[in-house]
């Protein structure tokens, strides 16, 4: 067992600012209450396209991106009932990429015959089916040994339970004995105790529960209990954020309205560090290195909360890791239009990650795509830079906007380091670590980068 031995104290900044997103819809055709929405390369040049699942409309599709973030919708089915959640595989082993979706009661996977689908169902009757996923698990006998076809994961709500579908090789699906869990809300992974099989991750929100279970023979094992208490437990994923070899976990409370993270210390015992308390309906989140300055940041969207009969506090949060995983919260987004699964890749090809989400109340795939140079208070402001980011011996600040009254230098913490009317900063003697430089306009407006001192 690791030992850790420290003092610290952890803030979470909170920047009344906005990053540099630029907002568009990418589509608001057949997708009428869309809920699912993940990732894939499905043509295989190279260019991240999207897969929906709508569920007023019944409708599962996909989304080809020309290489430059702009979409062409292609309709895989829209006669499944309720379609929830959606994910893409080789079932067929043929080259071109087959689906799966979900709807009400029923789950089928969909072959892909040049452009047109075959529909097959794996199993139906399910009672409040809420997520699937694609794995390659194993046989029945040997689960933990992958044999090369395409297994399903999959959440029923009304049950209260997980499982696995087991595909014998020729798409014909067994189940795998069930996992009970109190309303179960999301199923993720992460190797949490180090042994080289995948681990599986589950939110219980009626139990505040997150929980981990392994795989062994003839079925799951519960591995532990990652946190207890967590009111509404949600979201979660797995993943190394603090960068010391083990999987840790993230996760959300939608009742407590939190966001937090959970640290491994190597035999699978975790310690939570509150990240967040004020994220409206905290649900969906993920990790990436959305800054691309080598350590996790954390992406979460807030469904918001119910006052008077409206829904209220919609957002689209990223959490900016400064490497110590110490966050500072930066609302993206936060129009009403009840963001809900989302993913995050660089969708144009810009060398920026962007993020696309499912807006369920608005009936829309919304992309928001990162400008690289930080963090702008408004989005008029699109002649102002700041280089050299990261820096280590002078920072420049450059604008062709109006006259710069003066800038201020906040650490981590929130305390003023620097106050100055130059535009170049020498930063060589500061602590290393990320900083928010504040530029004050003589028209009153203010603008705030975060950068990175080395």
């Amino acid at each position: 067992m690791k030992t850790r031995l420290f003092f610290s104290i952890v803030v979470l900044l909170t920047i009344n600012v906005r990053a540099q997103f630029i907002k568009t819809t990418i589509s608001n055709v057949q997708t009428d209450g869309v809920y699912g929405l993940l990732e894939f390369d499905f043509d295989g040049d190279g260019d991240w396209d999207l897969m929906s699942a709508s569920q007023q409309d019944n409708t599962l599709a996909y989304y080809i991106n020309d290489g430059n973030g702009n979409f062409t919708q292609t309709i895989i089915t829209n006669d499944l009932s309720g379609a929830s959640f959606i994910d893409a595989a080789d079932f067929g082993d043929d080259g071109d990429m087959d689906f799966i979706g979900l709807g009400t009661s029923e789950l089928y996977w969909y072959e892909n015959n040049n452009g047109t689908f075959t529909e097959h169902l794996i199993a139906s009757g399910l009672s409040n089916p809420l997520q699937c996923r694609v794995y390659d698990i194993g046989s029945v006998t040997d689960p933990t040994t992958p044999d090369g076809d395409i297994d399903v994961g999959l959440l029923i709500s009304g049950e209260n339970y997980a499982t696995l579908y087991m595909n014998d090789g020729a798409n014909n699906f067994s189940r795998l004995n069930i996992i009970s869990v109190n309303s179960p809300k999301y199923l993720n992974g992460g190797d949490f105790d180090a042994d080289g099989v995948d681990d599986f991750l589950i939110s219980s929100y009626n139990n505040n529960e997150v929980l981990w279970y392994k795989l062994g023979a003839w079925g799951f094992v519960l591995g532990g209990v990652v946190t207890s208490g967590f009111e509404g437990a949600y979201g979660v994923e797995g993943g190394d954020i603090d960068l010391d070899g083990d999987d840790d976990v993230i996760a959300t409370a939608f009742l407590g309205n939190e966001v937090a993270w959970f640290e491994n210390d190597g035999s699978a015992n975790f310690t939570k560090h509150l990240i967040d308390d004020n994220l409206p309906g905290a649900s969906y989140i993920r990790w990436m290195d959305i800054d691309n300055d080598g350590d996790k940041d954390i992406i979460a969207t807030g469904y918001g909360n119910e006052s008077g009969g409206a829904t209220t506090g919609h957002q689209v949060v990223i959490y900016y890791n400064d490497g110590n995983q110490d966050f500072i919260k930066t609302v993206v987004d936060d129009t009403e239009q009840g963001p809900a699964t989302f993913s995050i890749q660089d969708f144009n090809n810009d060398s920026a990650l962007d993020i696309a989400f499912a807006a369920n109340v608005s009936d829309e795939i919304i992309l928001l795509s990162q400008q690289t140079g930080g963090i702008l208070d408004n989005a008029g402001v699109d002649d102002f830079n700041v280089y050299p980011n990261p820096a280590t011996s002078f920072i420049n600040i450059q604008t062709k906007r109006n006259k710069i009254d003066y800038i201020d230098m906040v650490d981590i913490t929130g305390r003023k380091v620097l106050s100055t009317v130059q535009t170049k900063i020498p930063v060589g003697k500061f602590i290393p670590g990320y900083y928010l430089l504040q530029v004050h306009f003589s028209t009153g407006d203010v603008s705030v980068r975060k950068v990175l001192i080395k």
